[in-house]
């Protein structure tokens, strides 16, 4: 193709001729987009309907096997990460720990509520519970790795997606690079924490349950219950 040719080209659309929509209206509105999806006969919301269920039932259940996740490991390690934990005093150590945890369990949460459970029942301290913290959400975008992976049946997609586990990596990775260093020299989050907590009076036998929990520990406890006096 000559240069002429490319340049006249530059101003065309890039999309197959069969793929372009004569009946595609430039001056779509916002409210034609609302209409387009808000009325519907009923037919069309019963449909609305039952997707809604699905995602809901769905989500519940994900929400069940994280916690399900979590209760497991806490019974499988949690001794044994309270003494791994406890002899850890260097922050990069402390933010491997975090990393490598992360990754075996392919759940951020699951290392964070570990990790928050051994720094109450004072197994590791707290400052390095900041660390590794940090490196659960370093290990965390190993996952999204891993899906972008499962796109390697099409080119296209497997560029969209490692784009954007890219951008999920980057995020997580310049957040660490930033805060790290601030905390290792002045230790601010440990401070702002403990000056949060300092007006609040806990009595043994306190606890709190999110509305997430609430909905679903019943059904994990049916299943997994693990015996907290023991594990810390």
């Amino acid at each position: 193709m000559s240069p002429r040719e490319q340049r006249e080209g530059m101003g065309k659309s890039t999309y197959p001729a069969d793929l372009e929509d004569p009946d595609v209206d430039d001056d779509t509105t916002c409210a034609d987009v609302g209409r387009a999806c808000c009325v519907h006969d009923a037919k069309g919301w019963g449909r609305v309907g039952i997707h809604f269920f699905f995602i809901l039932f769905f989500l519940y259940f994900f929400l069940f096997s994280l916690l399900l996740l979590g209760d497991s490991a806490k019974i499988i390690g949690g001794c044994a990460a309270g003494a791994l934990f406890g002899d850890v005093d260097n922050p990069i150590a402390g933010l491997c720990i975090g990393v490598l945890a992360t990754v075996f369990l392919q759940s951020s949460s699951t290392t964070t509520s570990i990790v928050v459970g051994l720094a109450g029942t004072s197994a590791i301290d707290t400052q390095i519970a900041i660390y590794v913290i940090m490196g659960a959400n370093i290990g965390t975008s190993v996952t999204n790795t891993i899906v972008a992976l499962g796109q390697m049946g099409d080119g296209d997609q497997l560029e969209r997606a490692f784009a954007a586990a890219t951008v999920h990596d980057m995020f997580n990775w310049l957040a660490v690079f930033v805060l790290l260093p601030i905390e290792v020299i002045s230790n601010y989050l440990y401070y702002l924490t403990e000056w949060l907590v300092s007006g609040v009076s806990v009595s043994d036998g306190d606890k709190w349950e999110g509305p997430v929990k609430l909905a679903v520990a019943p059904l994990a406890q049916r299943m997994i219950k693990p015996n907290k006096s023991i594990i810390s």
